[in-house]
């Protein structure tokens, strides 16, 4: 059976616990958490493990750390970088726009797995060892509630970085002209009870080129999500059908349009929640994706690249 060592943050929001659980029926896992201090002093942090008693070394670390430390990086054997904010190499006015792609040419091309199936694609064409498989949901704080939805429209999240400068806008626009409110909660079972207050979950998710968890917690949690669309290709490989499972739009006068049509037809936004909920069950829960990232992790590794020219500096501004 395939061994895999995970390392993840130690405060991470993701319930990557329970996605290796769920990975563990498949193959073992040792999944070990670093604390900030371990994360910034990797070197040493490295050589308590024998990497090669492992298949995969998997890292989900925080980002900055991990790209100074590019050095000690690109020694680790069979290594795979699953990579919830690849997405934000392709961001306009990122911070981080570009550096994913100099930080995995300096580890000599490890395999990466990233959240949207244009991000893959982008990488891949770069000549990346790219993967896709979408963000999930925590099941055991999330499920669709019974709860009487007394918010019409709303809308749970950030705005204020400023990869967000859209989302913010449309969030805005959609206050002033329908109605929608920005509700504020605590992570965890003060957010799942947000969630079941809300009847339309309004995502904005502009600019970003893929899904944020967002929307599969909202579609989780028995909300309508009606959500800026990312476009056939990411729709298709989640099984995103608008207005039978998901409401889909583009624009400001479609979004008018088929927000008047859920008020004004209760039946059809009921039938599209359940629908939701179910599809959300069914592929996002992070205790149904083991099987997904299993088959990500034994497809064989491309050989890395380890003499490129590794003399490309990222500066931090």
């Amino acid at each position: 059976m395939m061994r895999v060592l995970w390392l993840i943050q130690r405060y991470e929001v993701h319930a990557f616990d329970l996605l290796a659980e769920a990975l563990g029926a498949h193959m073992k896992v040792d999944l070990v958490r670093l604390d900030p201090d371990e994360q910034k002093h990797l070197k040493s942090t490295f050589e308590r493990f024998d990497f090669n008693a492992y298949d995969r070394v998997m890292t989900t670390l925080r980002t900055k750390k991990e790209m100074r430390q590019w050095r000690v990086m690109r020694k680790v054997p069979n290594l795979v970088v699953f990579e919830y904010d690849a997405c934000q190499n392709y961001f306009r006015g990122s911070k981080y726009k570009g550096r994913f792609s100099r930080y995995f040419r300096r580890l000599g091309g490890p395999r990466l797995i990233v959240s949207g199936v244009g991000i893959t694609e982008k990488f891949c064409g770069e000549g990346f060892d790219a993967h896709f498989m979408p963000k999930g949901y925590d099941p055991r704080v999330i499920q669709a509630g019974q709860a009487e939805r007394d918010v019409p429209l709303a809308f749970i999240g950030r705005l204020n970085r400023s990869v967000y400068a859209e989302r913010k806008a449309m969030v805005e626009l959609c206050r002033e002209k329908f109605g929608l409110q920005v509700l504020r909660t605590q992570p965890g079972a003060d957010y799942a009870k947000g969630l079941h207050r809300i009847r339309l979950f309004l995502s904005a998710d502009i600019g970003l080129g893929e899904y944020m968890a967002k929307n599969f917690e909202a579609m989780a949690a028995g909300c309508v999500l009606v959500t800026y669309s990312q476009g056939d290709r990411e729709n298709d490989a989640l099984d995103f059908v608008d207005m039978q499972n998901v409401v889909l739009y583009q624009g400001e006068a479609e979004l008018a349009e088929k927000l008047k049509r859920l008020f004004d037809e209760p039946l059809l936004a009921e039938s599209i929640s359940k629908a939701g909920a179910t599809l959300a069950r069914e592929r996002f829960a992070y205790d149904r994706m083991g099987e997904r990232l299993a088959h990500l992790l034994q497809e064989p590794l491309q050989p890395r690249r380890m003499n490129l020219n590794c003399l490309d500096r990222l500066p931090w501004g």
